[in-house]
């Protein structure tokens, strides 16, 4: 064997004994690494969905023409002027549209079910419950898919928050 050979083999000797070690100990950080940004993701995931959350609770909640309807659906009063109550359809459009964005929101994973369930589960359950509500969304059938929407999620929740407020019965005029 030339010399040129011999120095071939120990060249391959050499990245064997370091290089597979070295491999290794590279592959173990990418690992390490791995797990830590995927641990950071959830982190801000989480951030996303309270943000998201308080958000969408001022959206709901903050607008006096919704506080309204909400007492008049709790207090089983009328909502509609047209039916003695005090509120326009475009005000019943604002707070059942406002379902369309918290469903949206929902479903893209940017609102947890807990966050969900606890803030707006018993105001979904309620209008379900409320004759003048349902009608008007009948009335609407490719309007409100939020609300629609959200209701069998609240429904079928493994969220603790959400079997605080069970009491409807029937789904909210489901498309057929």
């Amino acid at each position: 064997m030339d010399k040129l050979q011999k120095w071939a083999v120990i060249a391959a000797a050499l990245v064997t004994i370091i290089g597979f070690p070295l491999l290794f100990v590279s592959l173990r950080y990418a690992h390490r690494l791995d797990v830590k940004i995927s641990q950071q993701l959830g982190e801000i995931k989480k951030i996303a969905q309270s943000e998201n959350s308080v958000s969408l609770n001022t959206m709901l909640f903050n607008d006096s023409s919704n506080a309204g309807i909400i007492k008049a659906i709790e207090d089983n009063k009328p909502v509609l002027v047209e039916n003695g109550g005090s509120y326009s359809g475009v005000d019943l459009d604002k707070y059942l549209g406002a379902y369309d964005a918290i469903a949206l929101v929902y479903r893209d994973g940017f609102l947890s079910d807990d966050h969900l369930c606890s803030s707006f589960s018993f105001y979904i359950e309620e209008a379900n419950k409320n004759s003048e509500v349902t009608q008007y969304i009948a009335k609407y059938p490719d309007f409100f898919g939020g609300i629609r929407s959200l209701l069998p999620v609240i429904r079928n929740s493994k969220s603790p928050y959400c079997g605080l407020h069970r009491g409807a019965t029937e789904p909210i005029n489901q498309h057929p």
